[in-house]
């Protein structure tokens, strides 16, 4: 929250030493430069050099004011206030402020702090010594009585150490504490350096033009919950970012903290532009391997034959089946608590369209996405000319991103997750990957690992609060179908291969032939991931001398039915709780593995293999709660079945362990709503009476402009 050293930033630089980029980063500094901390001397010459710089600069550059009257009317009327700056624009400050009144700059404690403390003393401001490290809460009993005794203080609430940009709750705190408004400030200029430091610090160049922009007060409530603060929180980083972007337009430099090229961007849509010919075969191709709709391919060019509706509309794009069944709970509470709002859900998949089609909450509508060609995007956002985008997981097109971005769309990315091979080949194409990532107001990741890979690739503003997937309601099932295959399979054992990937057939069918030696009369039932693929399965079931039944031609399950082929979409829930036991695929076959709380749910006893990096955190949670086992082949997946069909008693248990785990991961959907809630309050006010009471959140953000 607090500026570790700006000044020091121009030192480090000045003195040849390697920029700061984290604590894990920072390099012994050189025997002059303790020297140079260490001599009260030098210390002193080095801060008369960059006072000097910073008058210099002032005073040779061209110099415009916007909203310089709100501070002033503020002091008028008596109030004190926080002044909010990002740390990375810290340098030109004090000349906005020009001794308007008494003013407390809070400052790292760090002996490397002092260089900045003793140069904003030139300009009639005074220094707090604190940090989140050291001296914190003597600094904010200080902060809190010079704003009692009518005094302003100066935060950078990205500071010390960052992410730069990215606002802590530090500052909401303070402000509600002092119960004083926030008012945030920035400058820029046509000539500057942005240094290769944590905060990408800029420093200005004279003989150009600048512009100080002061934001209208943020005022806080005193009683806020652990929402609220955070809805205040992203209300002071959104606009403190919008103005640090308007104040760059204002002087003509690029928004970004660094340059970004567009050459690749330009290459990538002059490459699919002259694809365009070649769609309607592409399209063709898919079609005939099952992968697209043939009533609705118009759709994937961004034509449609839906209106769009009126009001204000939200665009929630999940690329298949996994993320869309992910976002079902996040649509029905947004239509639930906030009925004004409209929602066009995209999916890529004909599985996922299946999925939704009897799921869907009511008055949501949905689109195939259009391909990433750059007309029929164009189509798309043209037609459905939405109000805030919304992304989940990890499918990011060039194009769609992009073009939603330049057309001033906000965009959020949720339960956002990128493999380490995903990451190692984007980090190949930084220039397309970094304006993509940056052009999202918010990235919420599934886990801390997540963000940090978002981060390293760009992304501005990311946030680690777990998996919307957690939050998903049971699957359902149809009770008359249910009923009838139990009637079918008696008193069976049986157990769940589900979702399953090519080569997971197989280990599965193998394990059915050592378990069924010593349980006569298994059944074991195969839920591919892919449904489509059902013939090709069947073929190689019968290879191995397996009896098949297909639900999708609706064949029984008879006394001598092996495997019950279940290849039909959305019937998920129906299969696990016929079970009890349940493998979750794509975890042997390298795919990632799939959402295991999907079985916890419905009283299964969790099977996964070794590689379940899609849910990473959620197969930590079951492992460590005793409610799951890693098996690593058809031999170790026999022996963990049999030993659940032998043991009752410790498959209950199992089971009983992971339907607590998964009920705990709940929370995660109140968590996100309660993150995207400025967003979503922007286009319609939730309505008290629709909020849900086992999730009160406190609307206690005034907004002085008008602007939530």
């Amino acid at each position: 929250m607090k500026p570790s050293s700006p000044a020091s930033t121009i030192c480090r630089q000045r003195l040849g030493r390697p920029p700061r980029r984290d604590s894990a980063d920072v390099k012994a500094p050189s025997r002059w430069g303790r020297h140079l901390f260490r001599s009260e001397g030098l210390r002193r010459l080095l801060c008369w050099v960059i006072q000097l710089y910073i008058r210099f600069v002032y005073r040779t550059n061209r110099w415009s004011v916007e909203g310089g009257d709100i501070p002033v009317r503020l002091r008028q009327h008596g109030r004190p206030f926080i002044l909010a700056f990002w740390h990375g624009r810290l340098l030109m400050i004090p000349m906005a402020w020009q001794r308007l009144a008494p003013m407390h700059m809070l400052i790292s404690s760090h002996r490397d702090g002092r260089i900045i403390a003793d140069a904003v003393t030139y300009f009639g401001v005074n220094s707090i010594a604190g940090s989140t490290r050291r001296g914190g809460m003597t600094a904010l009993r200080i902060m809190l009585k010079q704003l009692a005794a009518g005094d302003c203080v100066g935060i950078t609430p990205d500071g010390p150490r960052g992410p730069a940009m990215h606002a802590s709750t530090g500052i909401v705190n303070a402000a509600r504490l002092a119960r004083v408004p926030i008012v945030p400030v920035t400058f820029a200029t046509s000539g500057r350096w942005v240094l290769s430091t944590w905060d990408r610090f800029h420093l200005a160049l004279p003989f150009g033009r600048g512009v100080f922009v002061w934001g209208e007060p943020i005022e806080v409530e005193p009683e806020l919950d652990e929402a609220g603060v955070e809805h205040a929180r992203l209300l002071v980083e959104n606009r403190m970012n919008e103005m640090a972007e308007h104040a760059d337009r204002r002087v003509g430099r690029s928004s970004g903290e660094r340059r970004q090229s567009t050459v690749l961007p330009a290459l990538y849509r002059a490459l699919t532009a002259a694809l365009t010919p070649f769609v309607r075969l592409f399209l063709k191709r898919r079609q005939y391997r099952g992968k697209e709709d043939g009533a609705r391919v118009a759709e994937r060019l961004g034509i449609t034959t839906l209106r769009r509706p009126p009001g204000p509309l939200v665009w929630l794009h999940a690329a298949s089946v996994g993320e869309a069944a992910s976002v079902l709970a996040l649509m029905q509470r947004i239509v639930e608590e906030r009925p004004r709002i409209g929602i066009v859900a995209t999916t890529g998949t004909v599985a996922a369209a299946r999925l939704l089609e009897t799921r869907l909450p009511e008055g949501v509508v949905h689109q195939f996405v259009p391909l990433d060609l750059p007309r029929p995007v164009e189509r798309f956002l043209d037609h459905w000319r939405p109000d805030l985008a919304i992304w989940i997981e990890s499918e990011l097109w060039p194009n769609l991103v992009l073009e939603t971005h330049r057309r001033g769309i906000p965009m959020l990315l949720l339960n956002a997750r990128l493999s380490e091979r995903s990451v190692t080949r984007w980090r190949a194409l930084p220039g397309l990957i970094r304006p993509m990532l940056q052009a999202f107001a918010l990235c919420l990741a599934q886990d801390e690992i997540q963000a940090e890979r978002l981060s390293r690739l760009g992304a501005r503003a990311v946030a680690s609060v777990g998996d919307l997937k957690t939050a998903a309601e049971p699957l359902a099932a149809d009770p008359a179908a249910l009923d009838e295959l139990r009637h079918q399979i008696g008193a069976r054992p049986v157990w769940l291969a589900a979702s399953t990937h090519p080569g997971e057939e197989e280990i599965a069918a193998a394990a059915h032939h050592s378990i069924v030696r010593s349980h006569p009369g298994l059944l074991t039932i195969i839920a591919p991931r892919h449904p489509v693929r059902g013939e090709a399965i069947t073929k190689v079931l019968e290879a191995s001398g397996l009896r098949v039944a297909r639900r999708a031609r609706s064949e029984p399950i008879t006394r001598e039915t092996d495997v019950y082929l279940a290849d039909t979409l959305g019937e998920l829930g129906l299969f696990f709780r016929l079970s009890g036991i349940a493998l979750i695929g794509g975890s042997l076959a390298g795919k990632g593995g799939h959402n295991p709380f999907e079985a916890a749910r419905l009283d299964c006893a969790v099977l996964h293999g070794p590689d379940m990096a899609n849910c990473a955190a959620m197969a930590d949670a079951l492992a460590a709660a005793g409610a799951s086992e890693t098996v690593r082949d058809a031999e170790t997946l026999a022996r963990a079945v049999m030993r659940l069909l032998d043991d009752p008693q410790l498959r209950n248990a199992r089971a009983a362990n992971a339907r607590q785990v998964a009920a705990a991961g709940s929370a995660a959907l109140d968590t996100v709503l309660g993150r995207i809630a400025p967003w979503l309050d922007a286009l319609a006010p939730i309505e008290a009476a629709k909020m849900p009471s086992a999730t009160p959140r406190a609307v206690a953000v005034r907004h002085a402009d008008a602007r939530a």
